[in-house]
């Protein structure tokens, strides 16, 4: 079973930023699990929350700064004060630059719920072909329309849509669709789900495995992977067992 950390090593480290992503490779992390967006001048920003104020303390949101601006901010001042020092927002850019050196995958959840960014799959396209990184990365969003873009653009790259509440037929609405994975929340899915995406070879990724419970159900079921904040402890479970 796969481990995927989630935001990076985000249970012990600030989420979403270059140490957490490290601290997740230390952990022996198979996956890494990043959120993008935009920026005002179109670049594409690792960041997860609609607004900045939670982790860095600057009202506002990605979007109504350019980069110059964001990287002046500390991601790691919300949550950590200065424990971690100065974490700056990373550019999907700077991630892949590193990333790319490893053999960990990594699942880029596209942002486009609250609002909507052109052209964010455009761009995070193409930085994947700059890089190479085809055979290293999969899509993930709520927003499936998102997903059905990446695939049109690109239909190698496997897509997962994620899913508070999982519906009956999961596995049917995903696999008529062209989708290749389920993201599930531990707390929905049941044997239902779980026999309607492994009936038409939906993979299931579950997240956010943060307990021996889940990742034990997780297990049972034989999902794909577990999406958490402790990769590190996930990882010596699984080897267990």
């Amino acid at each position: 079973m796969i481990v995927t950390a989630h935001r990076g090593f985000s249970g012990l480290y600030p989420e979403n930023t270059m140490l957490a992503f490290a601290k997740a490779e230390e952990a022996g992390a198979d996956e890494i699990e990043l959120d993008v967006q935009l920026s005002r001048d179109g670049q594409v920003v690792v960041f997860h929350d609609d607004s900045l104020e939670r982790l860095t303390g600057q009202r506002g949101s990605v979007r109504d700064f350019i980069y110059d601006e964001l990287e002046k901010m500390n991601v790691a001042k919300g949550v950590y004060g200065d424990k971690f020092g100065f974490n700056p927002i990373p550019t999907l850019n700077q991630y892949f630059a590193w990333v790319k050196n490893t053999g960990i995958k990594t699942n880029i959840e596209i942002k486009n719920g609250r609002y909507y960014f052109e052209e964010l799959e455009e761009k995070t396209l193409a930085l994947i072909a700059e890089h190479n990184l085809q055979e290293k990365v999969y899509f993930s969003s709520f927003t499936h329309v998102s997903l059905l873009k990446c695939k049109k653009i690109n239909p190698s790259i496997p897509c997962g849509a994620l899913v508070v509440m999982a519906a009956g037929n999961t596995g049917y609405y995903l696999r008529s669709n062209g989708l290749d994975f389920c993201h599930p929340e531990i707390k929905s899915l049941n044997d239902e789900i779980v026999a309607d995406c492994e009936k038409y070879g939906v993979g299931i990724n579950v997240w956010t495995v943060n307990d021996m419970a889940g990742l034990q159900k997780a297990h049972a079921w034989k999902c794909r992977g577990v999406i958490t904040d402790f990769p590190d402890v996930c990882k010596a479970w699984i080897s267990k067992n």
